[in-house]
C-alpha cells in the first residue's frame, strides 16, 4: 500500500482513487500508472461489496497500467500487472485469459533475468491457471520452477504456499503418492510457529491426499495436526472443513471406534456450519454424518449421538480424553439456552448409562475440564449433571449415579477443587449420597 494511506481498506481505496483523478495521464504516465495498478489491488483486496463487480473493476484498472507500463521499456513492472491481473481472472473463472496474462508475465521476468520473487508469484499463478484449465503436466511443470525459484531467494512463506500448490496440482492429474511426498517434503521445511498457517494448509492437504489413497489413520494424524491451527475460534469454516475431511479418515478405519470418531468430527462441523451460508458443505457433512451412524448401526451399534460421543470418550486414553472432553463440553456451554442445558444433560445422561467404569472415565474427564473454566460455568455444568440424575429411571440408577460423582470428586480433584465443587452442589442443594 502506498505511503499515506489509510489502514482501512475502503479508505485507502478512496484515497487511492482521489489521487488517481489528481494526477494527469498524459503528464505524468508513470505516476497515474503506478496509481492505477494500486487501485486494481485495493480493489482485488477489499473485503466488502460484491466480489465479482470488486474484480471486474481490479481487471480494468490493471489493463490501463498495463498499457502505460510498456514491456520494452519496463518488463517488471508490466510482467507485475500481468501477474495480478492473471489471479484476478482466474478468480473470475478466467482461466485460460489468466494462464495467457502470467504466461507474459514469466516470459518478460525470464528475458528480464532479475525480480527472483517475481518470477516465482507469475509462476505460481501460472501453475493454478494451467490446473484449472486441467493442463496437468504444465501445470505441474510451472508449480516445480516457482518452487526453485522461491527456494533459491529463501522465501520461505512463498515456497510452503509453492509446494502446496504443486501438490494440489499432483492429486489434481491423480498423482496422489506425489501430492504426500510433496506435502511432507514442505511440512519437514515449515516451522509451525513461524508459519503457522501454511504449516496448516500442508497438514489438512496431506490429509486429504492420504484420504484419497485409503489411508485413513494416517490421513486422521494429518487433519489432527492441522486443526492445532484451524481453531474454531479462530478459523471457524477452516476448522468445519477439516473436522469434515476428519471423519472421513476416521471412517476409512472402519471399526466401531473410527465409526464414533468420525461422528463426533461431523458434530463438530455441523456446529459451525451455517446451512444458510454454506448449504454445500453443511449437506455434504451431514450426509456424512448419517452414513457414519447407519456404519455404526451395521456393527451392531445402533444409539444416539450423544452415546455414541460419551462410549468414545471411555474407550479413548486418558490424555486423548481429556483433550476430545474439553473441545466437546467447550462447544455445548457456548450454545443458548435452552438449548444448552439440554444438550449438557443429555451427554451426562449417556455417560451415566455406560457400562462398567466408563461412567467414572467420562465423568472424571468431564469434572476435569469443569476445574478449568470460570464459576459459572461450572454451574452450568453442574446443574446438567443433576438434572440427568434426576432423568434417571429408579431410585437404585439415581443412587449409583451420586456415588459415582461423589467418588469421582473425591478421587480425582485436590482438597481446593473438592471443596468449590461440595460447596456449589450444596448451594445447589445436592445431598452427598
Amino acid at each position: 500500500m502506498p505511503q499515506g494511506l489509510a489502514t482501512d481498506p475502503a479508505a485507502a481505496l478512496a484515497e487511492l482513487e482521489r489521487r488517481l483523478r489528481a494526477t494527469p495521464r498524459a503528464a505524468r504516465p508513470l505516476e497515474y500508472a503506478m496509481l492505477r495498478y494500486s487501485v486494481g489491488l485495493a480493489y482485488a483486496e477489499l473485503p466488502t461489496g460484491d466480489r465479482a463487480l470488486n474484480l471486474s473493476r481490479a481487471v480494468a484498472s490493471y489493463r490501463q497500467a498495463a498499457t502505460l507500463f510498456g514491456p520494452h521499456r519496463y518488463p517488471v513492472e508490466h510482467a507485475r500487472v500481468q501477474t495480478a491481473l492473471g489471479a484476478a481472472l482466474r478468480e473470475l473463472g478466467q482461466a485460460r485469459e489468466a494462464a495467457h496474462a502470467c504466461g507474459r508475465a514469466v516470459d518478460l521476468l525470464t528475458r528480464a533475468r532479475e525480480a527472483p520473487s517475481e518470477l516465482g508469484a507469475a509462476l505460481n499463478n501460472l501453475g493454478l491457471a494451467r490446473s484449472d484449465l486441467a493442463e496437468h503436466e504444465d501445470a505441474v511443470s510451472a508449480l516445480r520452477q516457482a518452487v526453485e525459484v522461491f527456494r533459491a531467494t529463501s522465501e520461505l512463506r512463498q515456497t510452503a504456499m509453492a509446494m502446496h500448490n504443486l501438490g494440489q496440482a499432483l492429486a489434481a492429474s491423480g498423482d496422489h503418492d506425489g501430492a504426500v511426498a510433496t506435502y511432507e517434503h514442505a511440512i519437514d521445511e515449515v516451522d509451525p510457529e513461524t508459519l503457522p498457517y501454511q504449516w496448516g494448509l500442508l497438514q489438512h492437504a496431506l490429509g486429504v491426499a492420504l484420504t484419497a489413497l485409503g489411508q485413513g489413520r494416517r490421513a486422521a494424524r494429518a487433519f489432527t495436526n492441522a486443526l492445532r491451527v484451524f481453531t474454531r475460534q479462530r478459523y471457524p469454516f477452516q476448522y468445519a472443513l477439516a473436522k469434515n475431511n476428519l471423519g472421513l479418515a476416521w471412517a476409512q478405519v472402519g471399526d466401531v471406534t473410527g465409526s464414533r470418531r468420525a461422528v463426533a468430527a461431523y458434530e463438530d462441523a455441523l456446529r459451525i456450519l451455517d446451512v444458510r451460508v454454506h448449504r454445500s458443505q453443511w449437506e455434504q457433512a451431514y450426509r456424512n454424518l448419517e452414513l457414519a451412524e447407519q456404519a455404526l448401526a451395521d456393527l451392531g451399534r445402533r444409539a444416539s449421538r450423544a452415546e455414541h460421543f460419551a462410549a468414545l470418550v471411555a474407550e479413548l486414553g486418558p490424555d486423548e480424553r481429556l483433550g476430545v472432553m474439553r473441545e466437546r463440553v467447550t462447544e455445548l456451554l457456548g450454545l443458548p439456552e435452552p438449548r444448552r442445558s439440554e444438550a449438557l444433560a443429555e451427554l451426562d445422561l449417556a455417560a451415566l448409562r455406560l457400562p462398567g467404569g466408563g461412567a467414572r472415565a467420562v465423568t472424571a474427564a468431564w469434572l476435569t475440564v469443569l476445574m478449568e473454566l470460570p464459576n459459572d460455568l461450572l454451574l452450568a455444568g453442574l446443574r446438567s449433571r443433576l438434572a440427568a440424575h434426576d432423568h434417571l429411571g429408579g431410585a437404585r440408577e439415581r443412587q449409583a449415579a451420586a456415588e459415582v460423582l461423589d467418588e469421582t470428586i473425591q478421587s480425582e480433584l485436590l482438597a481446593p477443587q473438592r471443596i468449590r465443587v461440595r460447596d456449589t452442589l450444596e448451594m445447589m442443594g445436592y445431598e452427598r449420597p
